[in-house]
C-alpha cells in the first residue's frame, strides 16, 4: 500500500515550537514525506494555524520558513465549497478536525497523522499517531 499521509496541525507545531518528547517522532514523520516529494498532503487552514502559533513564539520569518519548506514537499488539499459542507456533515465534534478530515477525504490520504486520535474516531480517514505512522513506513 501507497502510504499518503495528511498531517495534523498539532504534529506540525510539535516541529515548529520543539515540544520536547514529541518533536521526534514528528520530525521524522515529516521528514520522511518530504524526502518522498507529493506523498503527504496538507490542509490550507493548518498553515494558517502553524503560522500563526510559530511567529509568536519565533518570528514571522522563520514561520514562514518553516511554511515553505512544507509546502516544497507535500501538496495541499483541495478544499472548496463542496469539501466545507462534506465537512459539516460529518459526525467530528469539533469543525477544525472535520476541515482535516474532509481535506485527508479529498486528497485521497491513506492516514490523518495526529496526537488527537479520540476526536478522528468517526473520521472517513484512519487517524495515527506519528509514533504508529513511523511503524506503518517501517513495514513498507
Amino acid at each position: 500500500m501507497k502510504l499518503r499521509p495528511l498531517f495534523d496541525t498539532n504534529v506540525l507545531i510539535d516541529i515548529a515550537l520543539s515540544r520536547p518528547g514529541l518533536q521526534e517522532a514528528s520530525g521524522a514523520a515529516v521528514a520522511w514525506s518530504l524526502n518522498h516529494p507529493g506523498s503527504a498532503v496538507l490542509a490550507v487552514h493548518t498553515l494558517a494555524t502553524v503560522n500563526y502559533l510559530m511567529a509568536r513564539e519565533t518570528g514571522v520569518a522563520k514561520a514562514r520558513e518553516f511554511i515553505g519548506d512544507l509546502v516544497s514537499g507535500m501538496e495541499i488539499a483541495p478544499l472548496d465549497t463542496a469539501g466545507v459542507s462534506r465537512a459539516l456533515d460529518l459526525p467530528l465534534p469539533d469543525f477544525a478536525d472535520a476541515l482535516i478530515a474532509a481535506a485527508a477525504e479529498s486528497a485521497a490520504a491513506t492516514h490523518i497523522v495526529t496526537r488527537n486520535l479520540p476526536d478522528f474516531r468517526k473520521s472517513p480517514v484512519k487517524a495515527v499517531t506519528p509514533e504508529d505512522f513511523l511503524r506503518l513506513i517501517a513495514k513498507t
